[in-house]
């Protein structure tokens, strides 16, 4: 094993890495994590996180990485060295671990992106106006509803999970629609 989940914070030992955006200095708990580095001794990274109740860990594809997930917040951490390697994404809320394909897909509130092995990344365009529902996979074809307000309806949609294609996105579909709208001045008196 080369990563452990821990219920919080110990209270004993050195003090946890803290991974956050205002830095090192920030001492609330996240998604605490014990990472087993081959070459050196074990050590705890704290994960505060984002804005979703999503959180997972798992082992990057390329074998050497690890993924966490603190609260929607996804990023890649290298257990050797103590640092982050890149960040994902803010809003995750599932993910989709493709093992024979050797990435892993990760979906948000509005769109999805992977990770393969070889740290290569795909980002779909903006699919949903807000959410997902009835997500089902068929090989590498992932298909399911979006939300669109303009109809008040989940609109089907089917997503390529070898390069994040989706030209049925409804997103893109109710904004191609859009017209701008140019206010005339109003005369003066």
């Amino acid at each position: 094993m080369r990563f452990e989940v821990l219920p919080g914070l110990p209270p004993y030992g050195p003090p946890a890495v803290s991974f956050t955006q205002n830095g090192p200095r920030e001492w609330r708990e996240g998604q605490v994590v014990c990472f087993y580095p081959s070459d050196s001794e074990p050590w705890v990274g704290n994960f505060l996180g984002g804005l979703t109740r999503f959180s997972a860990v798992l082992n990057h594809p390329n074998g050497s990485d690890v993924i966490v997930i603190a609260m929607g917040e996804a990023v890649i951490v290298d257990p050797e060295t103590r640092s982050l390697r890149d960040s994902i994404g803010s809003q995750i809320e599932e993910i989709f671990v493709l093992e024979e394909e050797k990435f892993v897909v990760f979906r948000s509130i509005v769109d999805f992106c992977a990770m393969a092995a070889d740290n290569t990344k795909w980002h779909s365009p903006r699919i949903s106006w807000d959410g997902f529902r009835n997500l089902t996979r068929r090989g590498l074809e992932l298909s399911g509803e979006a939300w669109t307000p303009i109809e008040d309806a989940w609109v089907p949609f089917k997503l390529d999970l070898s390069n994040g294609q989706c030209l049925d996105a409804i997103y893109q579909t109710d904004m191609s629609r859009a017209r701008e709208v140019v206010q005339k001045p109003t005369p003066k008196s």
